[in-house]
């Protein structure tokens, strides 16, 4: 029966074996509020907290690079 060479392709494709990622990115803390609030701190966490606000805490570095960046950091030809 073609069910039965079917499901065992859509369980193996669907259910996949987890892996380590220690080593591979950053661990996901968030922000420890008993250090009291620090906003530069705290935005930074972010990086750390989960998979949006690591995405948050990405932009907001790409952000501050573009607010540090100066013409005269480029290297002339």
């Amino acid at each position: 029966m073609e069910e039965d060479r079917v499901f065992p392709t859509v369980h193996s494709t669907v259910f996949k074996e987890s892996e380590s990622l220690e080593g591979k990115c950053d661990k996901i803390e968030g922000y420890d509020f008993n250090q009291g609030v620090n906003y530069p701190k705290l935005l930074r966490s972010m990086l750390t907290t989960g998979f949006q606000a690591s995405n948050l805490g990405e932009a907001i570095d790409i952000v501050n690079q573009m607010l540090e960046w100066r013409l005269a950091d480029e290297a002339t030809v």
